[in-house]
């Protein structure tokens, strides 16, 4: 009877084991089909007029879009520098707050990769990313968008006048017009006191409700210690951080960073990367609430050659 029982043991063992391997099996066929599906989903779009912005636009101007086809990279669509490139959602969304996850991460992994590309091919030694979240920001169609602009060195005899370009950028007809926001010289703007940055993030924090846990120490933006006090935010999974800024173009001018210190978005692992837009949304729609702010910019100086001063990735939120 013993050994009956090991045998029995030892048949259903094997048939544990065989069925175990058939599911495996049907679930590598099935991730391949789903695969080759989602890239022939690529490729016929590559293919297909699209539509931005209520334009249709034909297949010479997509770039690329992302694998799972919720968002599209455009190209030669009146470009401010060589390069330049729009990455939108291909669902029609006006404003930043009304993204689904999926669709951010779609749209910040895409720019990406366009940066990756674009890069290689015009020696590209950094990048200005730009958004501009509603009417009041100067957004010049009701279809959200990111620029992605490559940046080469002696392009532009003053750095800054890419930002006067992505403000005049429209996808056709005559040039945008922003509405008046003076924003003054990098010179005209004091650094303020401890005192002074560590109540404006205070009054985030209250809002907020929620400090969470104390930060480990030190809390570094680049080379630089900052207070504890500086940061009102931080991630719920600890790789992201935001912090007022020690010289704002405006009330509310915030930074959001990586923990980690890294120069450029694509020294960011992938969680770090979504982890850090992800938390760029939720600071956007705190400092926006409170200074009643119905719009905002975001920016990104990615390197040295984009106007980058101090060499740790980070995203400017102006509301």
């Amino acid at each position: 009877r013993p050994a009956r029982a090991v045998l029995a043991l030892l048949m259903l063992r094997r048939a544990l084991t065989l069925a175990l391997m058939a599911l495996v099996g049907l679930v590598a066929v099935s991730a391949r089909r789903i695969n080759r599906a989602r890239r022939q989903a690529c490729a016929m779009a590559l293919g297909s007029p699209r539509e931005f912005a209520g334009l249709t636009l034909n297949a010479d101007h997509v770039v690329s879009t992302s694998p799972c086809g919720l968002a599209v990279a455009y190209g030669g669509l009146r470009p401010v520098l060589p390069g330049h490139t729009i990455v939108a959602p291909t669902r029609r969304v006006e404003r930043f707050a009304q993204l689904q996850d999926d669709e951010l991460q779609a749209i910040v992994r895409l720019a990406l990769s366009v940066q990756r590309q674009v890069g290689s091919h015009l020696n590209a030694t950094a990048f200005n990313l730009a958004l501009k979240d509603g009417k009041g920001a100067g957004q010049p169609v009701p279809h959200l968008h990111l620029h992605v602009v490559p940046r080469t060195a002696g392009d532009l005899a003053v750095n800054d006048e890419v930002y006067g370009r992505i403000d005049r950028w429209s996808p056709a007809g005559e040039p945008n017009v922003v509405p008046p926001m003076v924003l003054p010289p990098d010179e005209a703007r004091a650094p303020r006191s401890e005192a002074e940055m560590a109540a404006e993030a205070a009054r985030y924090v209250y809002v907020r409700g929620e400090r969470g846990p104390p930060l480990p120490a030190p809390v570094l933006f680049g080379r630089f210690e900052l207070a504890p006090t500086q940061v009102f935010y931080r991630s719920e999974a600890g790789l992201s951080l935001a912090v007022v800024n020690l010289k704002p173009l405006s009330p509310g001018h915030v930074l959001v960073i990586p923990r980690r210190v890294v120069a450029t978005l694509a020294q960011l692992n992938a969680d770090e990367l979504a982890d850090l837009w992800r938390s760029a949304r939720e600071v956007h729609a705190l400092v926006c609430g409170v200074h009643g702010a119905g719009a905002a910019l975001f920016g990104v100086q990615d390197g040295r050659g984009a106007g980058q001063s101090v060499p740790h990735a980070h995203i400017h939120i102006i509301p």
